[in-house]
């Protein structure tokens, strides 16, 4: 027990994780988002001692519901977590996260709504999500080439527990520019990561079947031949 709780503060150490959720984020670094992380943060949430630990906890719940594809889940626990009582830097990735959770519900008009209550934390800090955010809202206001190029840039940057999920933003982007080989390509690479995700599985599912869609002939409004 002792050399167990000895290995914790070393990762704890290595990882330079300390505060309240420090235990859970030492299991999300071992073992990533999944039910029992959800069960730790709920306990770590219910003993926190001042309003702004609890409002922590409900965004990192958010969080980890997005990742973890229960989209609706997470979107409720975005709405019930007041901003003002995070820190700077959790402010930041918490706003652009709830951007995507929006953008993959396609939700343009909350989107449009959040970005300018929030803007101060979104465009906070030159990182990988608010470059997403740049993205998605180019995506909504249809300046599809402009988002294609934002997210191609964010495709390059590493993703090991694909938090950034540009891939599904360019396919859904390419697929509005009628690029479906490119489409393809990139579906191919990066799919078959998100298998067991719920929401997002269906949703990567959906952009499959988009890609692979066959066009009408004729399209709906040909005649229909007499019969003889």
């Amino acid at each position: 027990m002792r050399a167990m709780k000895s290995l914790k503060e070393t990762v704890k150490g290595f990882l330079k994780m300390s505060g309240h959720y420090a235990d859970s984020a030492v299991y999300l670094a071992e073992h990533g988002y999944n039910d029992e992380y959800l069960k730790m943060l709920a306990a770590e949430c219910e003993s926190a001692g001042s309003q702004k630990e609890k409002e922590e906890g409900k965004a990192l719940t958010a969080q980890a519901l997005l990742f973890m594809g229960r989209l609706r889940d997470a979107l409720a626990a975005f709405e019930q977590t007041d901003i003002t009582k995070l820190t700077k830097p959790v402010a930041h990735v918490f706003a652009n996260n709830y951007i995507l959770c929006l953008f993959l519900l396609e939700k343009p008009q909350r989107i449009r709504e959040v970005y300018e209550e929030q803007n101060k934390h979104i465009l906070s800090g030159n990182s990988l999500v608010m470059r997403r955010t740049i993205g998605i809202k180019e995506y909504i206001a249809k300046r599809y080439e402009n988002a294609v190029t934002v997210f191609i840039k964010l495709l390059s940057e590493p993703d090991p527990r694909c938090t950034l999920m540009a891939d599904i933003c360019i396919v859904r982007t390419m697929l509005k520019l009628d690029m479906k080989e490119r489409a393809a390509e990139i579906a191919e690479l990066g799919f078959g990561r998100y298998i067991g995700m719920g929401d997002i599985t269906a949703e990567v599912n959906r952009l499959r079947l988009m890609i692979n869609a066959v066009p009408r002939k004729g399209g709906s409004g040909g005649k229909k031949k007499k019969r003889k």
